[in-house]
């Protein structure tokens, strides 16, 4: 990934806000099959987002994508 480490910071943050919502909507039993999905897709992206972050501190990329 080619952004800032505050640039990868804040996208972090607003996809941990959307998984939140969309988890919370699962957990309410009102979601779609297209709800499920973008929370699987959002967390792939949410490991790509650490693990850039991690490679930026030189630490260990752990996260499975």
């Amino acid at each position: 990934m080619e952004k800032t480490i505050s640039d990868l910071i804040d996208s972090l943050a607003t996809t941990n806000i959307k998984i939140f919502m969309l988890i919370d909507k699962i957990q309410r039993n009102e979601h779609t099959k297209e709800d499920s999905y973008k929370c699987q897709q959002l967390n792939r992206y949410r490991s790509e987002l650490m693990n850039a972050i991690n490679k930026e501190f030189n630490q260990r990329e752990e996260i499975k994508l």
